[in-house]
């Protein structure tokens, strides 16, 4: 696509989003105008005043394929997401004009894997997550960089509208200040000793509090994720439930905390804690039953990761410490199975290049035992070529990642699959 760019750019300065929206839709805008704040850019996308596409830099892939899960599970089958993959493994926000998100919209449609009624309803969605941290801004630049809206437009609305929407949702996850700042935090079971907390409820709560962020229990939930938000918050107050920070990159995002709030509606004090915990053991139910034992282990997650590296070993390691995840290192690739079967994971990471056996070959051997038949089990190797990638689908893999990967890309792809178990 042709990428024209405005001679006009505004230098740091206080930011007002919601007038910058009323001055493109008053102006008939048509293109696309990146607003940078914070080492962020946010891309707004119009024609004729209204707005058809917004996103930004902060993991547009995995924001993508939130939006798709949610729309539905189905639509990601493994060859899917692979090939869908492949479209946005160079994604870049600020080199191609429509970003490649957007361009992968609309290769699901070519496909027919979504129809345009559905691109509209994926479209709007990701747009309104992405306006709603671009509500936040308080300062930066913008610059209009293309006038080229040569492409097809599945979703487009009044800004008024949209914005109106946003800021609704916001207001909402402000009502449950201060204990939780930004919809990417973290929430996990910091007193399981509470003397309201039935062993049922604890069980379950220990099941799912395991470094998700409410965004991706949102999803592991089906559920909307101001209602898994409003669900925890009485006991985040009571100090049952704990928050970590966001994950790298979203802990640069403005959290929702707007100055002079008042916060005497945040004192709950008095309220029960009972209704909340019937509320939570009632909408996780869908979980399945589990046990008292289960408790034992704090519910954290086995992750078995083969690589003939020590240096990669405890990298993982110091990736997933602290997201009640226990990695089980093996660096003998030969004594691989039998330390597997008696680990028995929930997902495995398989090194391709070992000696002795390689990650191909453990795979195969792995999916011919009856206990890992249905095991995430992802290939992870420096190699990107299609071979490698149609190799390690023929030896069985559920997916595959790329070295080096950073420390989000990794609770990414654990949590994406161990959250597909539980759909």
């Amino acid at each position: 696509m042709n990428q024209g760019s405005s001679s006009v750019a505004d230098t740091e300065r206080t930011l007002n989003p919601i007038k910058l929206l009323e001055q493109l839709a008053t102006s008939q805008a048509k293109g696309c105008v990146r607003i940078v704040a914070n080492d962020i850019t946010w891309l707004l996308y119009f024609y004729e005043g209204k707005l058809f596409y917004a996103n930004h830099s902060l993991e547009p892939v995995e924001r993508l394929e939130q939006h798709l899960r949610r729309l539905s599970p189905t639509i990601l089958a493994n060859q899917v997401y692979t090939d869908l993959r492949e479209q946005l493994k160079e994604a870049n926000l600020e080199a191609t004009y429509p970003s490649l998100d957007y361009q992968a919209i609309r290769w699901l449609i070519a496909q027919g894997h979504i129809t345009e009624q559905t691109a509209g309803i994926l479209v709007k969605s990701v747009t309104k997550e992405v306006l709603q941290s671009y509500l936040l801004i308080t300062s930066g630049t913008s610059e209009l960089i293309s006038r080229d809206t040569a492409f097809p437009i599945w979703w487009s609305g009044n800004f008024l509208f949209v914005t109106k929407e946003c800021q609704t949702e916001l207001h909402a996850w402000q009502a449950l200040q201060p204990a939780i700042q930004s919809p990417y935090q973290r929430p996990y079971l910091m007193n399981v000793e509470h003397p309201l907390l039935t062993p049922d409820v604890k069980t379950k709560l220990s099941k799912i509090l395991i470094g998700f962020s409410f965004r991706q229990l949102s999803l592991l939930l089906k559920q909307d994720e101001l209602t898994v938000a409003n669900n925890l918050h009485r006991l985040i107050n009571n100090k049952i439930v704990g928050l970590r920070g966001p994950q790298p990159p979203f802990d640069r995002l403005h959290k929702l905390y707007t100055a002079g709030m008042d916060r005497d509606r945040f004192n709950e004090q008095d309220q029960s804690v009972s209704a909340t915990l019937a509320s939570v053991a009632e909408k996780t139910g869908a979980l399945g039953p589990t046990t008292t034992e289960d408790l034992n282990d704090q519910a954290t997650y086995k992750i078995a990761c083969v690589d003939d590296s020590p240096t990669i070993l405890r990298e993982i390691n110091r990736f997933l410490d602290g997201d009640s995840f226990k990695v089980f290192p093996i660096v003998d690739s030969g004594t691989a199975l039998m330390k597997i079967i008696r680990i028995d994971p929930d997902i495995i990471l398989l090194d391709v290049g070992m000696p002795t056996i390689d990650g191909y070959k453990l795979c195969s051997m792995l999916r011919k035992h009856p206990a890992f038949k249905k095991t995430p089990i992802v290939m992870v190797t420096g190699n990107t070529g299609i071979i490698d990638r149609a190799k390690a689908k023929m030896a069985g893999s559920t997916d595959y990642m790329t070295k080096p990967f950073t420390q989000a890309g990794l609770i990414d792809m654990v949590s994406k699959h161990l959250m597909a178990e539980h759909q």
